[in-house]
């Protein structure tokens, strides 16, 4: 009897592993582009853009690539992400456009002070200042909108040298998960993450990757932008996303959003569940100068999902 229920629960566990498998093998095929399809779907660099990298006060390197002339528009990338996040922008935007990588991300690297995020801060400005940018639009999606954040609230002063508003996308100004919930959620990742980093493997396993890359969308994304996402979140060293969880989870200024001097548009999904639009609304009823839009079906990835509707946003 009870080798009977062993063998029973053994093969009901590989049945379960066999249909995971099945499931991923699947959704790889579904989601999965090549070079051909991204091109189509508008997804690949331009080829004119202007590549600057820049060594901050700390000895790191940003990348930050460019294209156009006039009004300017500057956009910063949430984490696991780099500049090529804003690839139809870089396409389709009338004007100046700026993106850049944060360090750790991307082509750019950490210098001697690492990631905390008034040193992210601190990149921006220092980009800012090296590029003479003036009278920008600064767009900061998620972990960017945060680093926007801060920047408006710790160097108003500094920062209205550049910037007149700010744009953020499907951000936070608060922490992603509970207190407790954080200690342990980074003590666990330090572990794994530092094993893929000794082994030069990426921050996540391939089928990891592939399941937060689709959760980052909302209804029916295009294979092309899945993809795009997925290249960008295997790119990442395991060290550097280390390095950034802790801020990113400890990060929470809700308390001070009424010292925000510049006008503030918030822009998130209604289908968004990694900053869902409830925290959303705290920003845009606490920032003295803030406007929300919501838009319908959109997931976490606006610039992807959204692409010409953002472009209108900035262009008005």
């Amino acid at each position: 009897m009870r080798l009977g229920r062993t063998a029973a629960v053994g093969a009901g566990v590989a049945g379960g592993a066999g249909l995971l498998y099945l499931l991923q093998r699947t959704a790889a095929g579904r989601w999965r582009a090549g070079e051909g399809e991204l091109a189509a779907a508008g997804l690949s660099l331009p080829p004119d853009l202007r590549h600057h990298f820049l060594t901050t006060s700390d000895g790191g390197r940003i990348h930050v690539v460019e294209r156009g002339e006039g009004a300017t528009s500057v956009l910063v990338h949430g984490v696991m992400l780099s500049a090529a996040t804003w690839t139809p922008q870089l396409r389709g935007l009338e004007g100046r456009v700026v993106a850049v990588s944060l360090r750790g991300h991307g082509q750019s690297r950490a210098g001697s002070e690492g990631y905390a995020f008034d040193r992210l801060a601190a990149d921006l400005v220092e980009v800012l200042e090296e590029l003479g940018v003036r009278d920008a639009v600064l767009v900061g999606h998620s972990m960017g909108g945060m680093v926007a954040l801060l920047l408006a609230l710790s160097r108003p002063h500094d920062l209205s040298r550049y910037v007149r508003r700010l744009l953020l996308l499907a951000s936070t100004a608060g922490p992603i998960v509970s207190s407790p919930l954080a200690a342990f959620v980074t003590a666990s990742a330090r572990r794994v993450l530092s094993g893929a980093e000794r082994r030069g493997r990426g921050p996540m396993p391939t089928s990891a990757t592939l399941w937060a890359a689709r959760v980052a969308f909302g209804a029916s994304p295009s294979p092309a932008a899945v993809d795009l996402l997925c290249g960008m979140l295997d790119s990442m060293s395991p060290g550097a996303f280390a390095g950034v969880l802790p801020h990113l989870l400890a990060f929470d200024v809700r308390d001070r959003l009424a010292a925000v001097e510049l006008p503030v548009h918030v822009v998130v999904g209604s289908r968004d569940v990694l900053t869902p639009p409830r925290t959303s609304r705290v920003i845009v009823e606490r920032v003295p100068r803030g406007r929300l839009t919501l838009l319908p079906g959109c997931g976490h990835m606006v610039m992807l999902e959204r692409a010409a509707t953002l472009c209108d946003l900035l262009a008005e």
